[in-house]
């Protein structure tokens, strides 16, 4: 999909904005609600979650349901889990 150096680019032109890319301490979020509110996501249809995903060089993307659940849930699993590290 991305490799790692595209991956530090776009985090750094994240922080350089001063925009988050972590859930703050005080936030309410959970593995829960992010369920939740993906699943009220404009982007669902007929009861399937559509994401856009990065492929290749930046700005490159593709708009697929077809995409690994396990590893969706295990990436909000940790980025939940990162509020406390």
């Amino acid at each position: 999909w991305i490799d790692e150096g595209l991956k530090q680019r776009i985090f750094d032109i994240l922080e350089k904005a001063e925009l988050p890319i972590k859930l703050p301490k005080e936030s309410p979020m959970t593995i829960d609600s992010f369920n939740k509110l993906m699943s009220l996501d404009k982007k669902v249809a007929d009861g399937q979650l559509r994401l856009i995903l990065l492929k290749g060089d930046l700005g490159n993307c593709m708009f697929t349901g077809d995409f690994d659940k396990d590893a969706l849930q295990e990436t909000i699993e940790q980025f939940v889990k990162e509020i406390d590290a």
